[in-house]
């Protein structure tokens, strides 16, 4: 196994039976967010899933992250009782380097390349003008048009292997979706 906890056979297996019926494969995600009745706090949350047309049920799906903003901006904006919580921007920017990380980790054990180390960081600047009301929304297109993705993979690479990891990036539906609202500058660096 070129990563350890892959077993690119089974990727390979997957990948025949996608392509017989590929729709039977789609994943059908969903996340909701409920405002707590006060301040700037929410309750993220994810699923049910369906796999197809299956419905994707289970106890142990049942994931929730608290959200919101910093502690500072709401002291800032004078929202009561304001704390530190996972901001939505940054947690769009997890979820980005995440879903980075996994597409390069398959796409290195699909293709054999013998990846010894990955970390994917992101970084963007948001003027919060638009949010609270200094500015009116058409005001992201000016603000808001890139994100930089810093890509270290670790390990004795061929020209063929860097190719394999910058192509995993490309793989990833989240580094997609960002693609095509802005642009995503990625930069990768490797290291033995």
């Amino acid at each position: 196994m070129p990563i350890s906890g892959i077993d690119a056979r089974q990727i390979e297996a997957f990948n025949k039976e996608y392509g017989k019926s590929p729709k039977s494969f789609t994943l059908g995600l969903e996340a909701r967010s409920i405002w707590e009745g006060r301040g700037l706090g929410n309750l993220g949350k994810v699923g049910p899933w369906k796999l197809g047309t299956s419905a994707m049920k289970k106890p142990s799906r049942d994931f929730s992250v608290q959200l919101g903003s910093w502690q500072e901006v709401g002291d800032a904006l004078g929202v009561e009782g304001a704390d530190d919580r996972i901001e939505p921007v940054e947690a769009s920017l997890l979820a980005l380097c995440s879903c980075v990380t996994e597409a390069i980790a398959l796409n290195c054990a699909r293709t054999g390349v013998d990846l010894q180390g990955l970390e994917v960081k992101a970084n963007l600047d948001v003027d919060p003008g638009p949010i609270v009301g200094a500015k009116e929304p058409e005001d992201w297109t000016k603000s808001l048009k890139s994100v930089r993705l810093d890509v270290t993979a670790n390990g004795k690479f061929s020209q063929r292997d860097k190719t394999m990891v910058e192509e995993g990036a490309a793989r990833s539906p989240v580094h997609h979706i960002f693609g095509r609202a802005l642009d995503v500058k990625t930069n990768f660096k490797y290291g033995a």
